[in-house]
C-alpha cells in the first residue's frame, strides 16, 4: 500500500504539476466552451450601443427620419434582450458547474480532512470551506469580470479603427488600471492571507473551547479565555483593516483614473472634430469605448481581495488532493477470527518526534481476553490504537489473522473492531444510530449489541428510549451512560475483536457489574478481548495480562503467572 503520508506534489526543482483542481474542472469541457462562447457573443453585442449612438448621430439626426430611429431603436432591443438571455445562459451554467464541482469533490475532501485529521499529514480542517469559496467564486459576480477580462482587446481593436490617437488615449488609461489592479494584488496579499489565516485561527480557538464550557465556567476562566480570543480577533481586525484600506484607496484611484480617462476620451474626440473631418459621433463612440474597456478592469480590481482568498482556497485544495489515496489489493479478506499480532512495532501519535511505544512484538491468539496494566504514560493508551489501525506504526507490523492492518481497507476492517477509545465520543444522532455506528437501523442487531453491553434496560428508562437524542458528543448523557452506548456500539454485529481502554473510568457498581458479564459472554463467543483497566473486576476475566513500561512490554503472559512474578517484585521493592 502507499505510505499515508506520501504526496505527489513536486520537490523544488522539478516541473510543477498541473492542477488537479483544474483538471476536475476541465472535465466538463462542452460547458467551459458555450461559457466562454456566451462570452464572446456578449462583448461582441456589447458593441451594439456604440454603433447604435453613431447611427442615431450620422444618420437620424441629420435626416430628421423618425422610421431610420424606430428600426433602429427596435433593433438595439432585440440584441440587448439576446445579451440578456446570454448572461442568463451563461449564469446558470455556472451554476451547475459549481455544483457539479461540489459534488464531485465534496465526499473526496471530507474524506481527506478525516484523514489528515487522524494521521496528522495536514491540515484539513479549512478543505470544505474552501471548496464553498470556489463554487461561490464560480457562481457570483467575480467570475464574470474575469471572463470578460479577455474580450477587452475588441473594443481596443474597434477603438484603433476609429481614430489611432483615440485608441492611444483610451489605451493609456486601460493601462493605469491594470497597473493599479497589479499594486492591489501586491499590496493586499500578504495582510489578507494574515487575516484569513487569523480569521480561522480565531474561529478554531472559539469551537474548541466552547466544547469545555463546563470546566471555564465552573473554574472562572472565562476572562481569560476572552482576553486570549480578544487579541487573536484584534490581529485579525488590524491586518483585514490593512487590506482593506489599501484595496480601498486603490479602488477609489481607479475609480478617478476610469471616469478620467472617459472625459478625455470624450475631449480628445471632440478635438479630433473640430480639427478634423470625423463625423461628429465619434464623441459618443469614444465614451462608450472607454466605459467598455475600463469596466472589466475596474470589476476585477474591485473584486481582487476575492480573488486572492479564491486563490488561496484553490491553492490548498490543490495542495490536498496531490495526496496519494490509499490503494489496496481490491481482494476481500474472510472474516478474521481475532488473532492480533505486532512485530517490532514502533509508534506514537502522528506528527510527533518521538515514539511512545518502542520495539514491541507480542501474538494474542484469538478468543482470549488480554489485559493491559501499567503506570500512566507507558503507551497503553498508545498500543491499542495501534493494534485498532487508529495510528500507523513508525517502523513494523501490527495483524489481525495474518493481514498487515495497512492492506485492509477501513470500511471492510472496521466492522470485524469494536472500539471504546479512554475519551469516549459519541456522535449527534440517537442512541440507536450511535449503537448501530451510523448505518441502516437493525433492531435486532441494536438491541443484541444493547443487551451484551447490559444497556438495554438504562436505554428503555430514557425519555424516548432508543430514539433519545445524544447531542453532540453525547453532550445529554452522563459519563457512564456515555461509556455504556460506546460499549454497546463496540459490540455491534459481534466483532471478532474488542479493544477497551478504561472502559469502566465513569461506570458506577450497576456500570461495572453490567462491564464484568458482558466480558464473559465475549469470551463465551469466542471473541478476542483486550482490555486496558487497572480494577480488578475487569483483570479478573482476563487469560492474559500484558504489562507496559516506559513503551515498551516488561511482561507478558497467562494471569496468575505474571500476577505472581508482579507479587514477588513488589515484595521485594519493600525489603
Amino acid at each position: 500500500m502507499a505510505s499515508m503520508s506520501s504526496r505527489t506534489a513536486p520537490d523544488a526543482g522539478a516541473k510543477p504539476q498541473p492542477s488537479p483542481l483544474l483538471k476536475i474542472l476541465l472535465e466538463t469541457r462542452s460547458a467551459w466552451v458555450a461559457v466562454l462562447v456566451f462570452s464572446m457573443t456578449i462583448n461582441i453585442l456589447m458593441l451594439a450601443p456604440t454603433i447604435y449612438m453613431m447611427q442615431v448621430s450620422d444618420r437620424v439626426m441629420t435626416s430628421r427620419n423618425m422610421t431610420t430611429l424606430f428600426m433602429l431603436s427596435l433593433l438595439a432591443l432585440a440584441i440587448f434582450a439576446v445579451m440578456g438571455t446570454l448572461e442568463w445562459a451563461r449564469s446558470r451554467v455556472m451554476v451547475r458547474l459549481g455544483v457539479r464541482l461540489d459534488r464531485r469533490l465534496g465526499a473526496k475532501l471530507l474524506s481527506l480532512s478525516h484523514r489528515f485529521e487522524v494521521e496528522k499529514i495536514a491540515d484539513g480542517r479549512r478543505l470544505l470551506s474552501d471548496l464553498t469559496q470556489v463554487r461561490t467564486f464560480l457562481t457570483g459576480y467575480a467570475i464574470f469580470a474575469v471572463l470578460d477580462a479577455p474580450w477587452v482587446p475588441i473594443f481596443i481593436v474597434v477603438t484603433v479603427l476609429l481614430h489611432p490617437t483615440l485608441a492611444v488615449v483610451v489605451l493609456g488609461g486601460a493601462i493605469v488600471m491594470v497597473v493599479l489592479a497589479y499594486f492591489t494584488e501586491r499590496t493586499t496579499r500578504a495582510p489578507l492571507e494574515d487575516s484569513n489565516n487569523s480569521a480561522a485561527e480565531t474561529s478554531q480557538f472559539v469551537a474548541t473551547n466552547m466544547r469545555h464550557g463546563e470546566i471555564i465556567e465552573a473554574m472562572g476562566m472565562f476572562p481569560m479565555m476572552l482576553e486570549r480570543w480578544q487579541k487573536k480577533q484584534d490581529r485579525h481586525l488590524l491586518q483585514q483593516a490593512i487590506a482593506s484600506d489599501r484595496a480601498g484607496l486603490t479602488q477609489g484611484v481607479t475609480k478617478f483614473v476610469r471616469m478620467a480617462n472617459q472625459a478625455i476620451a470624450m475631449g480628445v474626440g471632440g478635438f479630433l472634430f473640430l480639427s478634423t473631418d470625423v463625423s461628429p459621433s465619434i464623441v459618443f463612440a469614444a465614451m462608450l469605448l472607454s466605459s467598455r474597456i475600463s469596466g472589466p478592469i475596474e470589476a476585477l480590481t474591485a473584486t481582487w481581495s476575492q480573488l486572492g482568498t479564491v486563490a488561496e482556497s484553490w491553492k490548498r485544495l490543490d495542495d490536498a488532493l496531490r495526496h496519494a489515496e490509499k490503494t489496496y489489493s481490491g481482494i476481500t479478506l474472510p472474516a478474521p477470527k481475532g488473532e492480533v499480532s505486532l512485530e517490532g512495532v514502533f509508534g506514537g501519535p502522528p506528527g510527533g518526534t518521538n515514539p511512545f511505544v518502542q520495539n514491541v512484538n507480542l501474538n494474542i491468539p484469538a478468543g482470549v481476553v488480554v489485559a493491559i496494566v501499567g503506570s500512566s504514560a507507558s503507551g497503553k493508551s498508545t498500543l491499542v490504537r495501534l493494534i485498532t489501525g487508529v495510528w500507523v506504526p513508525r517502523m513494523g507490523t501490527v495483524r489481525l489473522d495474518g493481514a498487515d492492518l495497512r492492506t485492509w481497507p477501513r470500511d471492510q476492517l472496521g466492522p470485524y473492531i469494536g472500539y471504546v477509545p479512554q475519551d469516549v465520543e459519541l456522535i449527534e444522532g440517537t442512541v440507536a444510530e450511535n449503537i448501530a455506528r451510523l448505518g441502516s437501523l437493525d433492531s435486532e442487531k441494536v438491541i443484541a449489541a444493547a443487551r451484551a453491553a447490559g444497556v438495554h434496560d438504562m436505554v428503555l428508562q430514557m425519555a424516548d428510549g432508543y430514539g433519545t437524542q445524544v447531542g453532540s458528543n453525547g453532550a445529554f448523557l452522563s459519563g457512564g451512560q456515555r461509556q455504556r452506548i460506546a460499549l454497546a456500539r463496540a459490540m455491534y454485529g459481534e466483532p471478532p475483536l474488542l479493544v477497551l481502554d478504561e472502559p469502566n473510568a465513569n461506570l458506577d457498581e450497576a456500570g461495572e457489574l453490567a462491564l464484568d458479564t458482558a466480558l464473559q459472554q465475549a469470551k463465551q463467543r469466542g471473541q478476542t478481548v483486550i482490555i486496558v483497566s487497572h480494577r480488578p473486576i475487569a483483570i479478573r476475566n482476563c487469560d492474559l495480562i500484558l504489562v507496559m513500561q516506559e513503551g515498551q512490554v516488561s511482561l507478558y503472559g497467562p494471569r496468575e503467572l505474571v500476577m505472581a512474578k508482579l507479587a514477588a517484585a513488589a515484595t521485594a521493592a519493600k525489603g
